[in-house]
């Protein structure tokens, strides 16, 4: 098979947001290669919020998601 018949999410990053979110909101996040390198994290409302990587918050919020997932 090709590479585009790979599962194609129904929801995918195209632009970034630039803001700082509050981690108390988020619950979840998903890594993204395509079409841009991104990180969605996921509200407790379901809100999807694209952002750059690259941002020192977004591996620190991360962190947070990763650490709060291992202590349920």
């Amino acid at each position: 098979g090709s590479a585009s018949s790979a599962s194609i999410r129904k929801f995918s990053c195209v632009t970034l947001s630039t803001k700082k979110l509050d981690v108390r909101n988020l619950v979840n996040y998903e890594r993204q290669q395509v079409p841009t390198d991104a990180i969605m994290f996921i509200t407790a409302k379901g809100i999807r919020i694209c952002v750059s990587p690259d941002q020192n918050w977004v591996q620190t919020a991360m962190k947070k998601i990763d650490g709060r997932r291992v202590a349920k």
